[in-house]
């Protein structure tokens, strides 16, 4: 028969069933013992109906052979899948046995030979023992000659108690448990002995070099996976193994499962053995609590094609015992396939892509039917058929695309198990024993994430040929240029992550700036402390000098907290990261502050000197108006850093800029917070705006000589600060991703801010004392010549007297007009040129007495007339005589001169002249105990 007549029989014959179920539904027929379901009991009968065989010859059947017993023919029982699988195996050997060998041949007792064709009846069980045993009762007794067993042990058991209670031969092709065939002359099993199915697994494993010292077995309730399990201990004892447990099976779904999965996790033995006829659950039992043992056998599911469709790709390593592999060398006697021609038949007719043992097993049963009831002869037909049938197949051996089969005296196969694995192709192969082997034993089994990553992942796709590890971690083949990340089926090999870290030689740079900054700002304290005593630096007040190095010193140690850096949240050193990310706002800001107000509080005493000068009022600035100038900027600061502090200070962070499947690639780190930026903007803000304040300042007092207010210099300094922090800070936030060039400008602009206030403020100092500029003399010229610029008390922006003696006012210009005619050289408030002729003796006793007259209410007009005489006397380019009249009027006017006797009031004016002139000095040159300036 050709496979489309094939096809269109089994077509016919599964819509004949359909037809029955609907019958039998709408019946809903019930019997005696057992309630029966709306489908009822369904029986197919497959039989020859074309007496031609193969070769188109008529086969002449003189009788016909009855085989039947029941199956699972529901999809939805617990044994349909293995049971459809015999119920074809089956039907295979009846077909090919009645139209390829016209049935089976028969001697007669006259000689002859006769064909007996075979009827194949199945009666759906449901996957019950109660069904099993109301078809055995009712269905099997009379019409079938010899009974075929279905699936399980569970359900082979009643068969068998009903078959030997009606004298019937039984042949389970799924039944392994002892009690199925104990103390049953007419019933034999393919299957070898539940206690010896284990046997060659745990050997084969044994002897494994590093092999498995622990063992643990778990199993449900039914008498076949019972029995097998039970050898478990003995098995173990036997080969030097250690159990960890053994383990009842209650419930088969993967939630049931799941605590004895954790339980054994803990426990951790190298082998499970698992006997379950659903396999799947456990499977996924143990991936979900992500943990496997070095060796999984199961007694069951190993070679199923629903085993693999419900795992997948779970399933490679897993290790299985079965009697059969159909790579073994075995050939059938009686239709001559050999194991690999029945697998190949059997897969075109199922579609099946591994082909079970089990079916297998079903067809070698017929075979040792055929070939009993051919050499046993008319015999099989009198009253002691089953008897003789028995006889004959205990005591003889059969050879069987199953392979050679024998058996015991309790009707149980004595061929051997063999231990069968799935290779990391999902391919199964025989691993033990050696000598019937088709692979080696794959040990031990590759952990879950190992799989993933050998499965699912890239890491063994890429061109690198990068491999996975035991524990699922890609490893690379270039680890100078590439990371292994992730895990399982997202482990690969990526570029190093790139987390942009500041470059070395800049680290180096800035400890260097650091080192710099430092060395000056200990050798301007130590110059200070030394020059302490000097005049020049006591007009420029040493305890200001000294908080402008300390706030220089702590400006300048922000620089060491921005080279702090580190990698993500987790890192071990994030707690000194979080740190440093706010020293850098404190340090820096409070430095700058200090710095700012010590320059600041100068320019502002100046100021305040410059006011009551030009109101001509007696004025003292003291320290204490000074410090709380100074305590109110510093305080300013204090509290935009404390607020920033304890609202949202910040914090060390990495971002991801650039990721390869999810994993980066390039990251950033940079100190953020919610609300920090908004924080550093009111604090650049605030220190902005003391620095315009201090610029208008030194504006308003650019006309001082630097040599008293040291305007210039603190004008210079303060105009620095302000630029380096107007452009380092928008040229540091255009830069903010690029950390480099973003820790440059942050570097260079601390350093500037510092460097130059430094040397801006103690560099004049020092040059000047190096030259000798620093006499106490030098200093109160320099004195004088500040005052210069002082407007005269008598005088108003419009040039007119107002001075108390008012009366004296013409000889006030008289007198100054006469002194000028002297030759001298200011340019301040001369409004007439110099006059280089000598002043006679009778005209210096005339501006004697003159001066001694002048306003005494003004003494500023004597210091400038002072001033103009003494640079003319120290000039170079005048001749000597207006050298020597200039040193005449200076000494007059400071009382120097004593011996001139031409005037008997000589001595009474030169001690009036002297006391006004002294009381100006005096109030210049010596400052008050604070060293703060004191202006009459």
């Amino acid at each position: 028969m050709s496979s489309m007549q094939i096809f269109l029989s089994t077509l016919v014959l599964w819509f004949k069933l359909l037809l029955l179920l609907l019958r039998n539904s709408q019946a809903g027929a019930q019997t005696d013992d057992v309630a029966i379901s709306p489908r009822g009991i369904i029986s197919i009968e497959r039989s020859i109906k074309d007496r031609r065989n193969s070769t188109g010859n008529a086969c002449n059947f003189s009788g016909n052979i009855v085989f039947g017993g029941p199956s699972s023919l529901d999809h939805d029982k617990k044994f349909f899948r293995l049971g459809s699988r015999q119920l074809v195996a089956y039907r295979l050997m009846v077909d090919f046995i009645n139209r390829d060998k016209c049935g089976i041949i028969i001697e007669a007792e006259d000689g002859s030979s006769q064909n007996y064709s075979l009827e194949l009846r199945t009666y759906d069980d449901q996957s019950s023992i109660e069904w099993t045993t109301k078809i055995a009762k009712n269905y099997l007794a009379s019409p079938v000659d010899i009974w075929l067993g279905g699936y399980s042990s569970t359900l082979t058991k009643p068969l068998a108690e009903s078959a030997s209670d009606n004298n019937k031969l039984l042949l389970a092709p799924g039944a392994a448990s002892t009690g199925v065939f104990l103390g049953r002359d007419s019933v034999f099993g393919s299957v070898p002995p539940a206690k010896k199915y284990l046997a060659k697994a745990v050997e084969g494993l044994s002897k494994l070099q590093n092999g498995p010292t622990t063992m643990a077995s778990m199993w449900e309730d039914a008498s076949f996976t019972i029995g097998v399990c039970s050898s478990a201990p003995d098995l173990a004892e036997k080969h030097g193994l250690t159990m960890t447990s053994e383990q009842a099976v209650q419930g088969m779904t993967v939630e049931e499962l799941i605590p004895l999965a954790k339980k054994l996790s803990e426990e951790d033995p190298d082998v499970v053995i698992t006997c379950v006829y659903d396999c799947a659950p456990w499977m996924q039992a143990m991936r979900s609590v992500k943990w496997s043992p070095n060796a999984q056998i199961f007694t069951v599911c190993v070679g199923l094609e629903s085993f693999v469709n419900d795992v997948g790709s779970d399933a490679e390593y897993v290790m299985g015992v079965a009697p059969w592999d159909s790579s073994v060398n075995a050939s059938d006697e009686f239709t001559q396939w050999s194991a690999s021609d029945f697998a190949d038949t059997f897969r075109k007719e199922t579609d099946d892509v591994e082909v079970m043992f089990q079916a297998a097993s079903a067809a070698a049963m017929i075979s040792i039917a055929a070939q009993t009831l051919q050499n046993v002869g008319i015999a099989a037909f009198n009253e002691d058929a089953t008897a003789a049938w028995s006889d004959y197949v205990r005591k003889n051996t059969f050879q069987t695309m199953y392979g050679q089969i024998s058996f015991d005296d309790n009707g149980q196969s004595l061929a051997p198990s063999y231990l069968i694995q799935y290779d990391s192709n999902g391919t199964v192969l025989t691993v033990y024993p050696e000598e019937s082997s088709s692979g080696p034993i794959l040990y031990p089994m590759p952990s879950w994430d190992r799989r993933d990553c050998n499965k699912l992942s890239d890491c063994e796709v890429s061109d690198r040929k990068d491999t996975c590890d035991n524990g699922g971690n890609c490893v690379c083949v270039d680890p100078k240029n590439y990371q292994s990340v992730g895990i399982g089926a997202t482990a690969q090999c990526v570029p190093l992550e790139n987390y942009n870290l500041l470059n070395n030689g800049l680290k180096i740079m800035s400890y260097v700036a650091v080192a710099f900054l430092l060395l000056i700002c200990a050798f301007a304290v130590t110059w200070t402390f030394y020059y302490r005593k000097n005049h020049l630096v006591k007009v420029s007040q040493p305890m200001f000098l000294g908080l402008l190095i300390f706030g220089s010193v702590i400006s300048s140690l922000s620089i060491i907290p921005m080279s702090v850096e580190t990698l993500y949240r987790d890192a071990d050193d994030i707690a000194w990261a979080d740190a440093a990310c706010m020293a850098f706002p404190w340090l820096w800001g409070l430095g700058f502050s200090i710095s700012y107000s010590a320059l600041f509080a100068k320019v502002w005493r100046v100021k305040r000197l410059y006011k009551a000068a030009h109101r001509a009022r007696r004025k003292q600035v003291t320290a204490k108006d000074v410090m709380i100038i100074m305590a109110i900027v510093i305080f300013i600061e204090f509290v935009i850093l404390l607020a920033f502090q304890f609202v949202s200070r910040f914090q060390w962070e990495r971002t991801s800029i650039q990721e390869i499947n999810g994993y980066t690639v390039e990251s950033v780190g940079k100190c953020t917070s919610e609300y920090g930026w908004y924080f550093m903007a009111v604090l650049v803000s605030y220190n902005v705006f003391c620095l315009i304040y201090a610029l208008i300042l030194c504006w308003q007092t650019k006309e001082l000589p630097s040599d008293f207010a040291e305007g210039n210099y603190i004008f210079l300094s303060v105009m620095f600060m302000f630029q380096v922090l107007i452009l380092a800070i928008p040229v540091s936030i255009m830069v903010r991703e690029n950390p480099n060039v973003y820790f440059f400008m942050l570097v260079g602009g601390v350093f500037l801010q510092n460097f130059t206030v430094l040397v801006i403020i103690f560099s004049p100092k020092m040059l000047r004392i190096y030259k000798g500029e620093d006499t106490q003399a030098t200093v109160r010229r320099q004195i004088a010549r500040t005052m210069s610029v002082l407007p005269e008390r008598g005088d108003d922006s419009n040039g007119r007297h107002r001075g108390r003696n008012s009366g004296g006012t013409e000889d006030a210009k008289h007198r100054l007009s006469s002194l000028r005619s002297t030759g001298s050289a200011s340019s301040y408030h001369s409004n007439t040129p110099s006059n280089p002729t000598q002043v006679h003796w009778s005209e210096q006793m005339k501006l004697k007495k003159s001066m001694v007259s002048f306003d005494n209410n003004n003494p500023a007009t004597e210091i400038k007339i002072q001033v103009e005489a003494t640079t003319i006397a120290e000039k170079k380019n005048v001749t000597k005589s207006e050298k020597k009249t200039a040193t005449r009027v200076v000494s007059i006017i400071s009382g120097d001169i004593d011996n001139y006797d031409t005037d008997v009031s000589l001595s009474s004016e030169r001690d009036e002249s002297q006391s006004v002139s002294n009381s100006v000095s005096s109030s210049l040159v010596h400052e008050d105990s604070k060293q703060f300036g004191v202006i009459n």
